[in-house]
């Protein structure tokens, strides 16, 4: 467990007191850095130890923020920085923080028994706690995964049928359930580890994944965000195509193409659509099915 607080009121010389209480030194460390980013504090923390002997307790006395600490900015999708300590958020911080939106659900359907405003409000406050219950139990199985990922489960070290994953899976080739396991998903791992209670030989999950290339680590994208890229990409296309004059029935910027006896047409000519799909492409650095992000224009 990590914790951040301002233990009193911010005192009138100007200063504030910074506590961060952490079992785990890393993730007290990525909070620490976040945090002082955040109040342009070079200097580093005072260490003390805790009643964990693995724990630690970063402290110090910083300059209070003229600007709130990092939070939540505004209600675009993309703005997700709140939400982690580091550069990507972990498993374990999805675990939590879906934890966090199911307590927030119970706390408004209270609150929706008796508003300002008599009005009965059943089905929306039973809708608020199904979804809660819901949540609780999306953050159980992402602590299951998140224990997994840090290595407290044994896994089976390879699927019933035989087939291997992690490093093992490397230059395999399995043609069921789309191919080798070399990024388990999440049903994977929790079958692997339902598998590793009676198996008898079990591997960690870091023991299973090292040797997988750093490189593909990095890259790796799920599948729902190659899809949104997709999507970003074709938006991006669409509104390309309309500023490129077409050579075949002459549609100029902002105009659609046009069928031979004038017919307004969604879909825009081979030679203009193929001169908006490499303009974007290049523009965005589209390489096949490894989609990236859309750049505004």
């Amino acid at each position: 467990m990590t914790q951040t607080r301002t233990p009193r009121p911010l005192p009138a010389d100007g200063q504030a007191e910074i506590r961060i209480i952490s079992a785990d030194l890393d993730a007290a460390e990525r909070i620490w850095e976040k945090t002082a980013a955040a109040l342009d504090y070079p200097a580093q923390p005072v260490r003390r130890p805790t009643r964990d002997e693995d724990g630690v307790r970063l402290y110090a006395v910083v300059d209070a923020p003229d600007r709130p600490l990092p939070g939540q900015q505004d209600a675009a999708e993309e703005s997700t920085a709140h939400l982690m300590a580091g550069p990507r958020i972990t498993v374990d911080e999805l675990a939590v923080h879906c934890s966090a939106a199911a307590v927030w659900l119970d706390q408004l359907a209270r609150a929706a028994e008796t508003p300002d405003t008599p009005v009965e409000l059943a089905d929306d406050i039973e809708t608020m706690r199904r979804e809660a219950r819901n949540l609780r139990d999306r953050a159980e199985r992402l602590h299951k995964v998140a224990r997994i990922i840090d290595g407290d489960t044994p896994l089976a070290t390879g699927f019933t049928g035989g087939d291997k994953w992690g490093a093992a899976a490397l230059d395999t080739d399995r043609e069921d359930y789309g191919g080798p396991a070399i990024i388990p998903t999440a049903n994977q791992l929790l079958l692997l580890a339902g598998q590793g209670a009676w198996a008898s030989s079990t591997v960690t999950y870091p023991e299973g994944m090292d040797g997988v290339p750093r490189s593909l680590l990095k890259s790796w994208e799920s599948k729902t965000a190659q899809q949104r890229r997709l999507q970003e990409r074709n938006a991006a296309i669409a509104q390309e195509v309309l500023r490129i004059t077409c050579e075949r029935c002459e549609a100029r910027d902002g105009e659609p193409c046009r069928t031979k006896n004038g017919r307004a047409a969604e879909q825009a000519h081979t030679p203009r659509q193929r001169e908006a799909e490499a303009n974007v492409d290049a523009r965005i650095g589209w390489i096949g099915e490894n989609p990236v992000e859309v750049i505004e224009t």
